[in-house]
């Protein structure tokens, strides 16, 4: 995650989390999942150094907090692998190592707070989430799209970093961008679900409708909820793009670029890219999604052919962009020389030439 903002989330933890010791010290315990992997965003030689960067701040902004981070590695997952088949420590071994395996145990009458910070892909968030709950404990992630984080029944103690769809934060985004250019009729088009099957951008597109139609004055709002990731025919699209233009012409679009580029070009097909009819993005139509679809094939995107609908497209962003350059952080960034250094030394990996550090991998999802 961005390094102040794991910083800025600790010390809030440790500012609410009731009284301390008599000698003015709080402890806290940070455990993290972690594979050792290289391929995949939240692989340890990414993630640590950044993690390791964090610790420090926090310890050197906040003196009195006793903090302790222990990286649970499971060394039997493979090293080569993609996001959906990595198999990160599981919610099993992770509760072994906090029930079994912990070296330093909270001390009778001591006030000690356990936070659980995820990294990377993986389904052992629920299962983390059963035994990480309690006045003392806290899970963090800094997922995006992820239904749990409207579930307070079952996660009651999920916290994510991260600007998230369903922070009224973001959503008011769209309705600022509304009522700049008056606009009082938009449709707001969402893949249904999402191509991780967590329900995240339709729960996002729901979100952002919900703003909308309460907006004063009145924006008359229309939702339209559609399947475009698996195969789909022109006359799919077209029917789509019929019953929005006889509705509005303004578009906001809840999807990643998979099904974003296969609208978007067919309504250029149909001259509806030329002026009259605007698209507010949420995601790039060049950067294919990096979650569970395979990121290697980018010709199913057809970003050539995407490329030339940008100029009828705004883009909504998640506020972090000035400091990457697509996915990767840009080279002037003051901690990409160090966590490369630091990556050499404490997990013998050096990046490739032809590799930068990965602005997600300093992001625990």
């Amino acid at each position: 995650m961005p390094l102040v903002r794991l910083v800025t989330v600790i010390g809030v933890v440790a500012f609410q989390c009731g009284p301390v010791q008599a000698d003015g010290t709080l402890d806290i315990e940070i455990i993290s999942p972690f594979s050792m992997s290289t391929e995949i965003k939240g692989g340890l030689p990414s993630c640590g150094p950044a993690f390791e960067t964090a610790l420090e701040e926090v310890k050197h902004d906040y003196p009195s907090l006793n903090l302790s981070q222990t990286f649970v590695i499971d060394n039997s997952s493979p090293i080569e692998v993609d996001c959906t088949r990595l198999a990160l420590p599981s919610d099993s071994q992770v509760a072994e190592y906090f029930y079994t395996k912990r070296r330093q145990r909270p001390i009778e009458g001591r006030n000690c707070w356990t936070l659980f910070i995820l990294s990377g892909c993986g389904n052992s968030l629920p299962g983390i989430q059963q035994f990480g709950n309690g006045l003392n404990k806290v899970v963090l992630s800094s997922g995006i799209s992820s239904e749990y984080l409207t579930d307070k029944s079952q996660f009651p103690t999920l916290l994510t970093t991260a600007v998230s769809p369903f922070f009224m934060s973001y959503n008011n985004a769209f309705l600022k961008l509304a009522q700049l250019y008056n606009w009082t009729t938009v449709t707001v088009l969402t893949e249904r679900g999402g191509p991780n099957s967590n329900g995240g951008f339709e729960s996002q597109g729901r979100a952002i409708f919900d703003v909308l139609s309460k907006a004063s004055p009145r924006i008359q709002t229309y939702f339209m909820l559609v399947s475009l990731t698996g195969p789909v025919t022109e006359d799919v699209l077209n029917a789509i793009l019929d019953q929005f233009t006889a509705s509005s012409r303004i578009m906001i679009l809840s999807a990643d670029s998979l099904p974003t580029n296969k609208l978007l070009i067919q309504a250029g097909a149909r001259g509806m890219t030329k002026g009259s009819y605007v698209y507010v993005l949420q995601a790039p139509i060049n950067m294919p999604f990096d979650g569970s679809r395979l990121r290697n094939i980018s010709d199913e995107y057809h970003f050539e052919k995407a490329r030339k609908i940008y100029p009828s497209c705004l883009m909504v962003g998640m506020g972090g962009e000035r400091e990457f350059v697509g996915h990767e952080m840009r080279p002037s960034h003051p901690f990409v020389n160090i966590w490369k250094e630091m990556s050499k030394k404490m997990y013998n990996y050096t990046y490739p030439l032809n590799k930068q550090v990965n602005g997600l991998n300093i992001i625990p999802r």
